[in-house]
């Protein structure tokens, strides 16, 4: 797992320490929410799992909360490598966005842990952000090449992001997951001046993993 230390080759004795304590405690974290739950656990109990005393804990994260962030660059790097095998060498921004937005939301529904950083009351941006800004590039991508046609990018991303959280908040209670993934997506696309036709079709391009 990822747990934002420097490269342990270049580490000092001390910083090796202190990844080590980091990667345990996001561990014990981790194996905890997902065995009773994030609400459930409390950092007393992840103390305690970890063997390390409240001042470490507190010395590495502010929150409960934000030791569920190096859990989610872990589960996003998965997504991200998802979506470049899907799109099996094809550059096309749309493209991406599609797979990007589709697997992203499925990976959502289907992980408790990501459910409930996704429902924290983070911005879109602000998830994507943490999961290393691959969705937004190829966004930015596809209006610097002329592929998305918008008149005002940033206004776009933000009405964009205003209605992804919405999906988010609900993603998964009820209905086919890959249907309402589909749906949106296809709907983002237009936004994105995509053609009605051509964001109907890329919205249900199969996602083949090779």
């Amino acid at each position: 797992m990822d747990t934002g230390e420097p490269n342990p080759e270049r580490m000092t004795r001390v910083e090796r320490r202190r990844a080590s304590t980091r990667a345990r405690i996001v561990d014990a974290a981790e194996r905890l929410m997902r065995e009773k739950g994030l609400e459930a656990v409390s950092i007393q109990d992840i103390t305690e799992a970890a063997d390390v005393g409240h001042g470490t804990f507190y010395l590495h994260f502010k929150t409960k909360a934000d030791v569920l962030q190096p859990v989610i660059e872990h589960l996003s790097e998965g997504v991200h490598a998802q979506v470049d095998r899907a799109a099996r060498g094809a550059g096309d921004p749309a493209l991406r966005v599609s797979l990007g937005l589709r697997l992203l939301l499925r990976a959502i529904a289907e992980d408790e842990l990501w459910r409930a950083y996704a429902r924290s009351g983070k911005t879109f941006r602000g998830l994507i952000a943490d999961m290393g800004s691959v969705p937004l590039d190829d966004a930015a991508r596809g209006f610097e090449s002329g592929r998305f046609s918008v008149p005002d990018f940033a206004a776009t991303e933000r009405f964009i992001d205003g209605a992804l959280v919405g999906v988010i908040s609900s993603i998964g209670e009820e209905g086919d997951v890959d249907a309402v993934a589909e749906a949106t997506t296809e709907l983002v696309l237009r936004v994105l001046g995509i053609s009605a036709e051509e964001a109907a079709q890329l919205a249900r391009e199969p996602l083949t993993l090779h």
